[in-house]
């Protein structure tokens, strides 16, 4: 995968089309969907998803993958469920926050994006998504 990686960058400065992350795409989304293998998918010692996001990281050149790999990948994270180790070691998280904020995304990306980052936020902030459950801090002041 860092090589299909490697040699999209390489062709891309020598002016042909990056081509080698769109052959892998099937069988990494198709990894990505397997729920027998996703034990060894989500591992922080594989570290399959720093692989993942070498995928969405933009190129060299500053533009980004072609927009089936953005979809696929994206689709398939949302299908994902993430933990804080996972995502600590893969940096993925990082490369999500960029889709959301960047203004070249489509925006269906950039809603897969924010939702993703909204799904993986709320248990670091221990934050629920129920709405009766949530609680609104009050204080009383004395006048």
């Amino acid at each position: 995968m860092e090589g299909a990686c490697e040699s999209d960058n390489k062709a891309r400065e020598a002016g042909q089309p990056a081509v080698h992350k769109l052959k892998l795409l099937p069988e990494v989304t198709a990894l990505l969907n397997c729920t027998t293998v996703q034990h060894a998918v989500l591992d922080p010692d594989t570290n399959f998803l720093q692989h993942v996001k070498f995928f969405l990281e933009p190129l060299n050149d500053g533009s980004l993958p072609a927009y089936n790999i953005q979809r696929d990948i994206f689709t398939a994270l949302c299908n994902l469920t993430l933990e804080k180790e996972v995502l600590l070691s893969s940096g993925i998280g990082k490369v999500v926050l960029f889709y959301k904020h960047s203004k070249r995304p489509e925006v269906s990306i950039k809603r897969m994006a924010d939702r993703l980052l909204g799904e993986w936020s709320r248990p670091l902030l221990k934050r629920t998504d129920d709405y009766r459950k949530r609680q609104i801090e009050t204080r009383d002041y004395d006048y």
